[in-house]
């Protein structure tokens, strides 16, 4: 029987990324899936304006010159069958094919539930609906056509050879630099607090293609998933509302015995920061991001790396020193604030 694969994408004021997201999945060469959109809270018109490319009375253009430009034009055939729900709807919510086209469900937060409460709407239809893998997906990404079944594939070897590996990542290309690696995975260092992004802004020549990549956590703009996991080790924790989800997630599953990978042919390309940013001069919202950020690392500490807790508070002070020496005392202000557990002032 050919998996079932529920892709998840969720919305936060960025409806035109989404709506080229899902213009690449829409060319998948792997037809076995169903798109889940999470509108996440927006508070714009984000939900209307998703509804009316579905529709076909809006189409997002982007510039032709944009090397990525075919992955997600022309546009596909409109009007797209499509249905709504609330989250309430999500836990219980159960929608088969008709006439043999899977529609795309639409999915209204009322609140910003965070990167992880947001992603767990999706993953409670898919688990009340049967799916045998969920790919959770950034909503500033667009995918190879190959992307899908290169994920199924590498998920399937995986089951037949016994391992159990619950969490999949794909090779993460820059968006706007198309040739560059965004990373392939990622080694955590629970002593220095530091992640080492694998194939981090090198050109991709296939180096990494034919090698088993060995990391302890996948870049969270691409997590893929099966069922036994989801009902083995649980949904993603919702206490960081952005940031470290995925270390917790992994963490988490590495208790239960379960491992990642990373399928190598699956290839996106991913915007990076569309939400949050990325820019030196830091917005309030990119503060606040940053907040998440700091406070999320001191948590993940306390539930799994207590011992090493005191190396992350001197990473924190040092790194806090820096920004200090460079002018950027909001930034410095911040680390403390997480690290003295005090409210967060915009």
């Amino acid at each position: 029987m050919t998996p079932k694969v529920c892709i998840v994408l969720v919305n936060y004021k960025t409806w035109q990324d989404t709506v080229e997201c899902m213009e690449s999945i829409l060319r998948s060469s792997y037809p076995h899936y169903q798109i889940v959109v999470v509108e996440n809270g927006s508070g714009d018109n984000s939900w209307e304006m998703m509804l009316k490319w579905a529709r076909g009375e809006y189409q997002h253009a982007i510039a032709t010159n944009n090397p990525l430009f075919t992955l997600s034009h022309p546009p596909v055939a409109k009007p797209l069958l499509y249905f709504r729900a609330t989250t309430d709807d999500s836990g219980h919510l159960r929608l088969g094919p008709l006439d043999g086209i899977m529609p795309i469900l639409f999915i209204k937060s009322e609140k910003n539930l965070g990167f992880a409460g947001g992603n767990n709407v999706g993953m409670r239809y898919a688990l009340q609906s049967d799916f045998d893998y969920v790919w959770l997906l950034n909503n500033d990404t667009v995918i190879d056509e190959h992307a899908i079944r290169a994920l199924v594939q590498y998920a399937e070897v995986q089951k037949e050879k016994g391992n159990t590996i619950g969490i999949v990542g794909s090779k993460l290309r820059v968006y706007h630099q198309p040739d560059k690696m965004q990373g392939i995975g990622a080694i955590f260092n629970k002593y220095s607090g530091k992640s080492k992004i694998i194939g981090a802004q090198e050109v991709d020549k296939g180096q990494y293609d034919d090698k088993e990549i060995v990391c302890n956590y996948v870049i969270g703009a691409a997590m893929f998933v099966n069922r036994p996991f989801l009902v083995d080790v649980g949904l993603m924790s919702e206490e960081y509302f952005l940031y470290n989800e995925e270390n917790d997630w992994s963490a988490r599953a590495k208790l239960k015995d379960w491992g990642v990978g990373v399928a190598t042919k699956s290839i996106v390309y991913h915007k990076q920061g569309a939400s949050t940013g990325n820019s030196p001069k830091k917005s309030k919202w990119q503060i606040k991001a940053l907040h998440y950020k700091y406070r999320g690392k001191i948590k993940l500490y306390k539930k799994y790396y207590r011992l090493q807790l005191p190396f992350l508070y001197w990473h924190l002070f040092t790194r806090s020193l820096k920004y200090m020496a460079k002018g950027n005392f909001s930034e410095a202000k911040v680390i403390y604030q997480a690290m003295f557990n005090t409210k967060f002032e915009s």
